[in-house]
């Protein structure tokens, strides 16, 4: 069986797209892979989504998504 090829809307070998992306996956200070959590709250109907950093414990985004 073949596995799935990840398919991008981007042009990922682009140097403009590959660096928004890498600011996006990376910490701007020490460049560590950043990790992701999300809540979700049943009652208000959201996820909160946070990005940091578990090197420098750099929080780089925190953003909270509507659910229909």
């Amino acid at each position: 069986m073949e596995a799935k090829k990840i398919s991008y809307f981007e042009n990922v070998n682009h140097p403009v797209h590959r660096e928004f992306i890498d600011s996006q996956e990376h910490c701007v200070l020490c460049g560590t892979v950043l990790k992701l959590n999300h809540t979700a709250d049943q009652e208000e109907k959201t996820i909160k989504e946070e990005a940091y950093c578990p090197q420098c414990t750099l929080r780089t985004r925190a953003k909270i998504y509507l659910l229909n």
